[in-house]
């Protein structure tokens, strides 16, 4: 998972703006409205650092088994107030295939970690 969050950095840094134009072009076909790009960068250093930060909580888990369960809880955390977030918009701000999307690929996540911390224990 670590090399997943790495790549997701990096593609942050090349063009924030991709995953958003990818998926409202796959799935505008289908209907659903389209996440507008932000006209303002400010969330960009958001957009970087969240997955940089769990990039190196899931290296630290590998690395340092005793304290793996620490750094699995503060993943979950993490991912489970950005599922919840991406649900929230869903529901209430706009039904766009990105949110939903969102809160897919957080909330598999969750359960993978959730599974993963039953394992350390």
């Amino acid at each position: 998972m670590a090399v997943f969050y790495v790549a997701v950095t990096v593609l942050f840094l090349v063009d924030a703006d991709w995953p958003i134009l990818v998926v409202n072009k796959a799935f505008s076909g289908y209907g659903w409205p389209p996440v507008f790009f932000p006209t303002e960068k400010f969330w960009f250093s958001l957009a970087v650092s969240v997955p940089a930060t769990r990039a190196y909580l899931a290296f630290a888990a590998a690395k340092k088994p005793v304290e793996a369960r620490l750094f699995v809880r503060i993943l979950c955390i993490s991912l489970v107030i950005t599922a919840a977030l991406f649900a929230w918009q869903f529901v209430f701000r706009r039904h766009a295939a990105l949110y939903a999307l969102g809160f897919l690929i957080e909330s598999v996540q969750v359960v993978f970690y959730l599974l993963l911390h039953r394992k350390l224990r």
